[in-house]
């Protein structure tokens, strides 16, 4: 039997299954699919949580900032390469250019720099379909109006015969190949002879500037963090660079998934991805067995404990009909407002709070009651009610504020 076992792969799933093995318990992560976080930035928001700790039911309200902070904190001792401070926001820009706010940012995506800069070159790497560097080009004039903005293409030969043949190239593709030993090679070729260049070019410089205080270079499509060998070619370079977020899939998102699961099968996790949970049986209050089916067979696993981290509607946490909505895997009641859209499309739309309600220990609560249906049930992240990922910007906090939480009580 397992100490617990967690339904759904994802980020607060795979948080949850890190802090519970920490502590020695014996965990398994069941996962349907790789979770959503190949299609996120890679970036944790966490949104005004002085503000949405006031709001009735919102699981920060639930969870106190207390856990929130823990859930932060927990998160940058897992990954000390993402920067950020409680209450204290990063600036990320968007694939098409867009400086934007982040909580928790990893040290390549930082793009603070890029206020003092008065000379911005645009890595373009030829043929990269998910990539418009003229539209970034005159969003970053607008928004950095003091510094030239220049566009530097690269063209990899590693990729002649995917552009000659006109198979699409995508940032994805782009930050494999810069981690391998050819690419990561070529990577630090491309960049020192563009360094040579702006140093050229800026040596007209007043007295006692440095070209590192007023240049930088936005790469897209690297993804540095979790890759010793880039961030060693990166220290290399005498000046900032600045990567940026990515359309999904995103290469960020893709690696910090990756990371979490070495982590978690590092502490002696195991990972069961491709098969979903087909039946969950109960006695009285406790869950006790999920089964699923496996290579053309059901297969029993049991447990003390059980976290449910199987996302929303968009995660398949959550099945949605015409009239009416389910949870999938335990039929847990659900939290579905009277109202589900907003005429107004960029409007808050209800729908986006449907989910489970739960106490402060996460244990589901059917309507109107507050006595936990299940002892030993514990939700996580897009699954819980009463919070919209969207308007709140607190995507990344719930889920490691929860996930966190939810490892620390098992």
């Amino acid at each position: 039997m397992w100490d617990g076992i967690v339904i759904g792969g994802g980020l607060s799933g795979l948080i949850a299954g890190i802090r519970a093995s920490e502590k020695g318990k014996r965990m398994l992560v069941i996962s349907e699919g790789v979770g959503s976080l190949t299609y996120s930035s890679g970036v944790m928001d966490f949104g005004d949580v002085e503000r949405l700790k006031e709001e009735k039911n919102h699981p920060y309200a639930l969870m106190g900032e207390t856990v929130v902070r823990a859930g932060m904190e927990y998160f940058q001792r897992l990954f000390p390469d993402y920067q950020g401070a409680w209450q204290n926001s990063q600036q990320v820009l968007t694939p098409l250019g867009s400086p934007r706010e982040a909580d928790l940012v990893p040290t390549g995506l930082n793009a603070g720099v890029l206020q003092k800069a008065k000379e911005i070159v645009l890595i373009a790497p030829e043929g990269m379909k998910d990539f418009f560097p003229e539209v970034i080009k005159a969003k970053l004039e607008r928004v950095y109006s003091k510094a030239k903005i220049e566009i530097y293409p690269v063209a990899v030969e590693a990729f002649d015969i995917w552009r000659n043949s006109g198979k699409l190239i995508t940032g994805m593709d782009y930050a494999k190949y810069w981690r391998s030993d050819q690419g990561a090679v070529n990577l630090k070729n491309i960049l020192g002879k563009l360094t040579e260049e702006m140093a050229c070019s800026s040596s007209g410089a007043t007295s006692g500037e440095k070209q590192g205080e007023k240049s930088a270079i936005i790469f897209p499509g690297l993804a540095a963090c979790f890759s010793n060998v880039l961030k060693g070619v990166l220290e290399e370079v005498p000046l900032p660079i600045v990567e940026m977020t990515a359309f999904p899939p995103s290469a960020s998102g893709q690696f910090l998934y990756e990371a979490l699961k070495q982590k978690f099968k590092a502490l002696g996790g195991e990972l069961l991805v491709g098969t979903g949970v087909k039946k969950v049986e109960f006695q009285g209050k406790r869950c006790h067995t999920v089964i699923v089916k496996s290579k053309g067979k059901d297969v029993a696993f049991s447990a003390q404990s059980f976290i449910l981290a199987t996302g929303g509607i968009f995660g398949g946490g959550i099945q949605v009909g015409p009239k009416d909505a389910a949870e999938s895997v335990m039929g847990l009641p659900l939290y579905v407002p009277a109202q589900w859209t907003n005429s107004e499309f960029l409007g808050e739309q209800p729908y986006a709070k449907m989910g489970v309600e739960v106490d402060p220990e996460l244990r589901p609560l059917a309507a109107g009651n507050q006595e936990p249906l299940f002892d030993n049930v514990r939700i996580v992240g897009r699954l819980l009610a009463h919070w919209d990922p969207w308007l709140d910007h607190c995507g990344g906090g719930v889920s490691l504020a929860s996930g966190w939480l939810a490892g620390e009580i098992l």
